[in-house]
């Protein structure tokens, strides 16, 4: 594991010092009455072999009590290390979701929504085994090998001989795989992550595969997935039961030349017998606390592997940092764009290049052009998705990175409209808690009960009744901006018609942008922006720009001669 995520994962920890610190106690205590039921028990064997009188009333009272002790010091670790466990868990997951609100759509993060399950849950998961199995008892097996030794020490140096150089071998036998288990770890976690999206992307695309008789192909593609991971599974684990194998060669060898050791004491009269049995113990079982931090590294590369995901996540750069403090905006704002320029990536091509127009409030403009002329990345700049690099983009006179709680200023209705499972009224409510739903939705022209089920991404309604709810769901935060991105393009002319009455009424107490492609649409709106190649081609009222046969207007809808008609580019471009 890199310096950096260890270092974040102390500090991670060290937001519960008490509970970790339970955690360390309960575990020391557990292998500490351990250890002295070990060594009491061999000490009352070897008086007992050796023919030395043993009060055994006082020793069946020390076992009963180091017993009672190493059982309630089991449940108590149990207990606190889980609950530790659960609570790093819980602030992780936190953390994470703060992530992933902070940096998406960031332009750096460029990760399937799949990928990203798995960080949240599979990788966040993983760290639990870590939390709650790894680094208390990492450092309590430690202490207790030190004391068993120093113990044996007492008895007979040479009695470490064995045990040392064998606790030697085991604890830097995950060392000597440490890149091969890095390796492992890293493909199982890009193998679970793929398969994860991929199922992910089945179940929401369905319906497509259905319609286009994909699933067949589909199923193939996901039985490929599966089998990778199974083949990185089985590699992870044939490297793990290797490992574990030569820990259990490793432990015996041990054992058995400890035993040597002793009987060589004992006979040559440097070690009384009655002392055997607790050399013994003292000297091997000292192995016990290095082979479970030997196992606990032998999990390095999975948790590397998760640690490092999490860490990069949580740890990524904001694209647009919280708003800093400005003057509020304007109570009837206009919506400004002030030669902004903006590119996706470093070394990409600009995307908007010195846009400038306004949205007045009060007024409807519209917006227009190609695929790819730039009108989507206008509306995501509006949003704070990302912010210009060049440029300005002012509500009210200020800019939008100093405009605080700006969803309750600029709400949208997407072309892709998404809704959640739950109610209609759930639904609308996104954006304004509080709201009474019913209202908005009679505005939206929606004859639904609030507490109609809506269904996963709105399954149980057709596409002009959710695209009804997304309008319904802007108009109920009441925001002094409207961006309508084709909100009416699903619905039947004569609804379309009616619908757009009411947003044209909504309209005059607001600042309302359309991303249009209609026609019908675009002959509402009392201004037309027109982009071309991420520049504003034109833009005036639409009867001065549908005048000139030879502009931009005129072209992209093919105006003229005939004086009316669409372009087949406009009607879907973004």
């Amino acid at each position: 594991m890199t310096a950096s995520p260890m270092r974040w994962l102390a500090r991670t920890v060290g937001e519960h010092r008490r509970a970790f610190a339970s955690t360390l106690v309960s575990h020391l205590l557990g292998q500490l009455a351990a250890l002295g039921i070990a060594v009491t028990a061999a000490w009352l064997v070897g008086h007992t072999v050796a023919g030395r009188p043993t009060p055994l009333g006082a020793f069946a009272g020390i076992l009963a009590g180091l017993v009672l002790v190493a059982t309630l010091a089991s449940w108590w670790e149990t207990y606190v290390a889980h609950d530790l466990a659960y609570l790093l868990l819980a602030g992780l997951r936190g953390k994470v979701y703060d992530a992933i609100t902070r940096t998406s759509p960031s332009r750096r993060l460029g990760r399937r929504s799949g990928d990203l399950s798995a960080t949240v849950l599979s990788d966040v998961e993983t760290l639990e085994w870590l939390f709650a199995h790894t680094l208390a008892q990492s450092l309590t097996a430690g202490a207790v090998l030190t004391l068993g030794s120093v113990l044996a020490a007492l008895l007979d140096p040479r009695l470490l001989i064995v045990p040392l150089a064998v606790t030697a071998c085991v604890l830097t036998l995950p060392l000597w795989s440490r890149r091969t288990s890095r390796r492992h770890g890293e493909e199982l976690r890009e193998a679970t992550a793929e398969l994860t999206a991929d199922v992910i992307d089945t179940v929401q695309g369905m319906r497509e595969l259905t319609a286009f008789g994909a699933l067949g192909r589909r199923r193939e593609m996901l039985t490929e997935r599966t089998r990778r991971l199974a083949r990185v599974q089985a590699a992870n684990a044939g490297r793990g039961g290797l490992e574990a194998a030569l820990l259990d060669l490793l432990v015996a060898a041990a054992a058995a030349g400890t035993l040597l050791v002793v009987a060589a004491l004992v006979r040559s009269g440097d070690l009384p017998l009655a002392h055997g049995p607790v050399a013994m113990v003292l000297a091997a079982g000292s192995l016990g606390p290095a082979v479970q931090v030997a196992l606990l590294l032998k999990e390095y590369g999975t948790l590397r592997a998760a640690a490092g995901r999490v860490h990069g996540l949580v740890t990524a750069p904001a694209e647009t940092p919280p708003p800093s403090d400005g003057p509020a905006p304007a109570p009837a704002p206009d919506l400004v764009f002030d030669d902004v320029h903006f590119r996706y990536s470093a070394d990409g091509p600009e995307v908007l290049r010195g846009v400038s127009f306004t949205v007045p409030h009060g007024r409807t403009v519209a917006l227009v052009g190609h695929s790819g002329a730039g009108k989507t990345t206008c509306v995501s700049l509006m949003l704070r998705f990302w912010d210009p690099d060049r440029g300005r983009v002012l509500l009210g006179g200020t800019p939008l990175d100093q405009v605080a709680d700006l969803p309750s200023r600029i709400t949208v209705v997407p072309q892709d409209v998404h809704l959640f499972a739950g109610t209609i009224g759930d639904n609308v409510r996104l954006g304004a808690p509080s709201a009474d739903p019913a209202p908005a939705l009679a505005r939206a022209q929606l004859a639904l009960d609030p507490d109609t089920a809506a269904g996963e991404r709105g399954a149980m309604l057709s596409g002009g009744q959710r695209a009804r709810v997304a309008i319904a769901r802007a108009l109920a935060v009441d925001a002094p901006v409207l961006i309508l991105d084709e909100a009416i393009a699903n619905l039947d002319p004569e609804n379309e018609a009616r619908l757009a009455d009411t947003l044209q009424a909504a309209a005059r107490d607001r600042a309302t942008l359309v991303i249009a492609h209609r026609l019908s649409t675009i002959r509402r709106a009392d201004h037309v922006v027109v982009l071309h190649d991420g520049r504003v081609a034109e833009q005036g009222a639409f009867e001065d720009l549908a005048a000139d046969p030879e502009g931009h207007l005129s072209r992209l809808f093919r105006l003229h001669p005939a004086g009316r008609g669409e372009a087949d580019g406009a009607r879907n471009g973004r």
